[in-house]
């Protein structure tokens, strides 16, 4: 549904006739000069010649009102809020009242529409005062009139208004959060990834410091290994060699350790059977010394 902000209540002609009717006072000339030119659309001529009218004589509240209606006109918004609050407020009566009531909830409703759309928070809080400001103003009027359908008409368009604004702000609530979400979702995955990467290099660094470690205590044992082959050998060797006095005894040893008591036996049988035979032969040339004539027996 297209909405339109319905026409601002306007009621100069009220005043002109009733200006018309007293004496040609200052006051006096100078709202009929502001009727003359707001009636010509010289409405900030129109403005200057109400307020003066007004300052001269209180007692002109509709000169005040005209002020108000001129201001609109001339976009002086926040003037004209000023002026239709003064003059509700002058009012006993009730279809007067709301008539200002009415034509403050347009200037409010003015205000929030020329607000920029890309706003900072402190201008999103003024677009959002003039809002209420102006739901506000039209549920007064309708207190004193309930039965102005414009009046309605126009509140029921601020409503719809207030309703979207306060969706959009939950809307970038909901988006603010989630970016910040996913922002601190980013800053986990960043640490996380940070950490492992850290992890793997402690874990690189210790694998080699293990291998380091395993090859020196290798090396230490090949070392200690070699140590115990040289304290074997010289035990040994101690032991083997022969003491003062067990030189025999260890010559023996010796021998026993390389031949069997048979063997000994044996070879000593076979040297003994060599003697014999030598001595047999050398007794058999004798012999023949002894019968031969030219041959000396020593």
């Amino acid at each position: 549904m297209n909405w339109n902000i319905k026409h601002i209540t306007l009621s100069i002609c009220l005043f002109m006739t009733f200006s018309i009717s007293i004496g040609q006072t200052t006051e006096k000339l100078d709202l009929n000069r502001g009727v003359d030119a707001y009636n010509n659309g010289d409405y900030g001529t129109a403005q200057d010649k109400f307020e003066q009218a007004f300052e001269a004589n209180n007692q002109y509240n509709g000169a005040l009102y005209n002020a108000a209606n001129s201001a609109y006109r001339s976009g002086d918004f926040e003037k004209a809020a000023e002026y239709y609050e003064q003059y509700a407020g002058t009012l006993e009566n009730k279809n007067d009242k709301a008539k200002a009531y009415h034509n403050l909830g347009n200037v409010f409703l003015k205000r929030f529409a020329g607000s920029s759309q890309n706003q900072n928070p402190e201008e999103q809080k003024k677009s959002s005062d003039y809002l209420k400001n102006s739901i506000e103003a039209y549920k007064n009027s309708l207190r004193n009139n309930p039965k102005d359908e414009d009046t309605r008409y126009n509140l029921s368009y601020a409503l719809s208004k207030l309703k979207q604004q306060q969706q959009q702000e939950n809307k970038n609530q909901k988006e603010g959060k989630d970016e910040d979400e996913k922002k601190n979702e980013d800053k986990k995955e960043e640490n996380k990834n940070k950490k492992e990467n850290e992890d793997n290099k402690d874990g690189d660094k210790s694998e080699e410091e293990k291998e380091g470690n395993k090859e020196k205590k290798e090396g230490e044992g090949e070392g200690e290994g070699d140590k115990e082959d040289e304290k074997n050998e010289d035990k040994e060797e101690k032991e083997n060699k022969p003491k003062p006095g067990d030189k025999n005894k260890g010559e023996e040893k010796e021998i026993e350790g390389k031949m069997s008591k048979g063997q000994i036996k044996k070879d000593l049988d076979a040297v003994n059977e060599d003697e014999k035979n030598i001595l047999l032969k050398i007794a058999k040339q004798k012999g023949k010394k002894k019968g031969d004539n030219n041959t000396k027996d020593w």
